[in-house]
Parts: C-alpha cells; structure tokens; sequence
C-alpha cells in the first residue's frame, strides 16, 4: 500500500481526505503544520498533499526546505486567486497544484497521475542521449557520471523532455503531461522551470535545451 503525507492544519480536511484517499487504497499519514512533518522520514512516502497557508512555516517554505534533501513528488493545495503563491511554489519544487475548494476527485486523480509519472523507469543509453542516465526509482539525473541536483519539478521536466528527445514539445504539450491542463496565456511557470533546468544542465553540456521560436522547446543533448 502507498503511503501519502497529508500536511493540513485544518482538522476536518486532514480527517475527510484521510477516510477518503484510505478508501481509494492509500494509507496517509496526517501532520498538522510542516515543521512536524520535515521531522518525519521522507523515504517512508510516496507522495505529499501540502497546504499552502500553514501556521508557522508555510508551504512555500515547507516546499524550499524538504528539496534541500528530498525530491519526494509534492501536490500543493492552494487558494483559488493564489496564482503568484502557485508559482512561487512550483519554482520552489511543487510537481503540481490543487486550488480550493477542490472535489476529492479531482485531488486523487492528480495524485495517481503524478505517482504514475515517477514509476521505475531508468531511461536507457542511446545514440542520441548515451551520457545521461534518469533513474525515477531514486529520481536522481547524471551526466556523463556527474550527479545533477534537480528540484522535483525540474526532474519531472527532463524527463519528459527526454522521454521526447529531439523532438520539439510545445508550452502547452509540457503544461497538459506535468500540470492536465494548457498552459495560461500569462503563465510563465513552464518558461521559467526551462529556464532553471537549462541552467543546470549548461553545467555538463552547453546549449542543451533549444528553444525553437513559436513552438517551444527541444533537448538535444548528446
């Protein structure tokens, strides 16, 4: 059985989404503010619900501490009109988000789409890609045996990209697989997260994400 960590400080969310998600076949493990829950072991979850507007540390600071040594997939719940705080937590690491009020529905379903995504997959070597090796296992990247330090959805984003190589993904090809939706006309999250990857890849090997005006972007790294 999976094990989810729902971190919320209102109790009958923590308790509704509990009895729910158990009925769906996980086992959640519930933390009333993100300092309790950075204090817990991250190898014994599968996944994270995080709420932004927590007492205390709030989830955009409990997202920038947990990927200083975890890359542990993070669904964020935030307010509806929270689009800069959505970002903001996106950049920091959140693999996705969930506005309130939500269906319970919905947040299952964006919860088996994100496990499904990091399933145990190590991409093969290949002609085209033989240095790079992504293993989703540990979601851990390396370059030629040179250990890449990505955020969770900057490890996402390569490997969708390199699922994709050579080929060119459009922002609203990316936004669909890693976010079920288009991506928003003043939306720059994709932008920005291309943006933080190409730097750290840059790192290994120059210029390895191309962007192709009008149409989007294309790993061509060898």
């Amino acid at each position: 059985m999976q094990t989810l960590a729902l971190i919320d400080d209102d109790v009958e969310i923590r308790q509704l989404l509990s009895q729910y998600l158990n009925q769906q076949g996980f086992e959640v493990q519930t933390f009333a503010d993100g300092e309790s829950f950075l204090q817990a072991d991250m190898s014994s979850f599968e996944l994270a619900v995080l709420d932004l507007g927590l007492p205390g540390m709030d989830g955009l600071d409990v997202c920038r501490n947990l990927r200083q040594t975890s890359s542990l997939p993070v669904i964020m719940l935030t307010a509806a009109s929270d689009d800069l705080d959505r970002i903001l937590g996106l950049e920091l690491g959140a693999d996705d988000y969930v506005g309130k009020p939500f269906n319970p529905r919905e947040l299952l379903a964006r919860i088996k789409a994100l496990l499904r995504r990091v399933q145990v997959m190590v991409a093969p070597a290949s002609e085209d890609a033989p240095k790079l090796q992504i293993d989703t296992l540990t979601r851990s990247v390396s370059f030629a045996g040179t250990p890449l330090a990505l955020t969770g959805a900057e490890f996402d984003l390569l490997n969708l990209l390199y699922q994709h190589h050579g080929e060119v993904l459009s922002r609203d090809a990316i936004c669909q697989v890693l976010h079920g939706r288009n991506a928003q006309p003043f939306d720059r999250s994709i932008d920005t997260s291309i943006s933080r990857l190409r730097n750290k890849l840059n790192i290994v090997a120059q210029d390895s994400i191309q962007s192709v005006r009008g149409k989007g972007y294309v790993l061509v790294l060898a």
